[in-house]
């Protein structure tokens, strides 16, 4: 595997650091609860949708820190195929991450919600309105369809991403990402071997 760069360094730096803290039990704050959260009907399912462990991102398409456990998440699931990932979007970083979440969601009537995700999740550089359509259409998404679908489904999908919000502030949350792995909740960036082990935990 090629040396990354220093700026991708220096971001496993950190989450590394970060991931020697412990999860925090849901115990303290009994809503939401994990039905309402992994299992949220407007939402798709990345992963096996049948998948004994369900693992949640608390996610922003310009958030480093989410891309990099999106991608580390990524190698975990090419090996265990018994996860069920399901990404709640939180644009904390405002309306561009906010019309990239929309319009992520809407490609799902496309069939293309998941190339979608991993265009976005893959990128490096900073989204901009233009550059979000511009990554969507050549991942095989027809934009003006999704903006199209969007509007028709406004109301649903704007519900979705207020229910991710008031989610998210119920968990005190400080900002992406954060993870809802089985029942125990991570408040931080995480590495493939966090993953396993949070994994390996939900089953236990």
């Amino acid at each position: 595997m090629p040396d990354p760069s220093p700026n991708r360094r220096h971001i496993l730096k950190l989450v590394v650091g970060l991931g020697a803290l412990a999860p925090l039990p849901l115990w303290a704050n009994p809503l939401p609860t994990v039905e309402d959260v992994a299992f949220d009907p407007d939402i798709p399912v990345l992963g096996n949708p049948d998948g004994d462990v369900t693992i949640v991102e608390f996610t922003d398409y310009q958030c480093p820190y989410c891309k990099l456990s999106f991608l580390q998440l990524s190698e975990v699931m090419k090996e265990d195929t018994g996860i069920r990932l399901v990404l709640r979007d939180w644009p904390i970083f405002g309306e561009i991450s906010r019309n990239a979440a929309l319009l992520t969601l809407a490609s799902n009537s496309q069939g293309r919600y998941a190339d979608a995700v991993h265009t976005l999740m893959a990128t490096r550089d900073r989204l901009t309105f233009r550059s979000t359509a511009n990554l969507l259409g050549e991942a095989g998404i027809d934009v003006e369809r999704a903006r199209g679908d969007l509007a028709a489904e406004q109301d649903l999908l704007v519900g979705l991403l207020a229910r991710t919000a008031a989610q998210a502030t119920a968990f005190q949350l400080q900002g992406t990402p954060g993870f809802l792995i089985g029942k125990a909740l991570y408040k931080r960036g995480m590495t493939a071997d966090d993953f396993r082990k949070a994994v390996a935990q939900a089953r236990a």
